[in-house]
């Protein structure tokens, strides 16, 4: 009985999560499988079950508009184009709430290069 009861408050605590507004400036790093690490800022704004804004550029490079932002449950996917070699990349985000983190994975869809992973915390609204 007590694991039901404590399995019931964790899905409550990541529902809750998902209930208050997700909006504001994600910070954590992503490590490339050189193990050099990169910033990863996200400035997420929800409406609803909709995301948009934008991600930081990394090392100069523009900012990338978030697109086709969505919450689905516990989960927010959206993607984001880069320029890499003066090429545009197709990028695609996944993030799913833990404790007060989100934790993201990220995808070239082309499926090029090792999947990305990045631990991100609210640091601003």
């Amino acid at each position: 009985m007590k694991i039901i009861r404590l399995l019931s408050a964790g899905a409550l605590l990541a529902i809750s999560l998902f209930a208050a507004d997700l909006s504001g400036t994600w910070t954590g790093e992503v490590k490339l499988p050189t193990g050099q690490g990169l910033p990863f800022v996200a400035h997420i704004k929800q409406d609803g079950n909709k995301v948009t804004g934008k991600l930081d550029g990394i090392n100069g490079a523009p900012d990338v508009e978030i697109l086709n932002g969505k919450i689905e449950g516990d989960t927010i996917t959206f993607q984001g184009v880069r320029k890499i070699n003066n090429a545009d990349v197709k990028f695609n985000y996944t993030a799913k709430p833990v404790g007060d983190t989100l934790e993201f994975k990220i995808l070239r869809e082309d499926g090029q290069g090792a999947p990305l992973g990045s631990v991100t915390r609210r640091t601003g609204n």
